[in-house]
């Protein structure tokens, strides 16, 4: 399996898990401690691991532009149109874009995240009207 399908494969065992306003391990997590517990998983993430748990633990609601920066910090930007399964999308709620999501699928576009309005980890299909602020990837995925 490449690092991509690793990745993909152990984010979607995270299905179920609670929400947690601030959290990084199957207890419970937030959209952010989503993505440090999958990458805390797949062997070759421990850098994103070390960045992501301060990363996660920012205050709520994010300051302004918070999450955007951190985005584009340790990660590399992308354009949403070529967003693959396994690159991670960002949303804007409100004003801010402060929900991150991992793709999971194409056709329908399915995205797996963790809100505070389903209380888990979901994998949703996501209507035409939700559309991603940015796009993401994680390079170490196609190492």
């Amino acid at each position: 399996m490449t690092r991509r399908e690793i990745f993909l494969a152990t984010a979607l065992t995270w299905e179920g898990v609670p929400w947690r306003k601030v959290g990084t391990r199957r207890d419970g997590v937030n959209c952010l401690g989503l993505l440090v517990g999958i990458a805390r998983e797949c062997d070759f993430l421990q850098d994103f691991v070390e960045v992501g748990e301060a990363w996660a633990n920012f205050p709520r609601p994010p300051w302004k532009g918070a999450m955007l920066q951190k985005a584009r910090e340790y990660l590399d930007p992308i354009k949403v149109s070529e967003a693959i399964p396994g690159d991670l999308l960002l949303y804007r709620i409100g004003h801010e874009p402060q929900h991150i999501t991992v793709l999971t699928g194409l056709q329908p576009r399915t995205i797996l995240h963790s809100n505070e309005a389903s209380r888990k980890v979901k994998n949703s299909t996501v209507g035409a009207l939700l559309i991603p602020t940015m796009a993401f990837r994680i390079r170490e995925l196609d190492q």
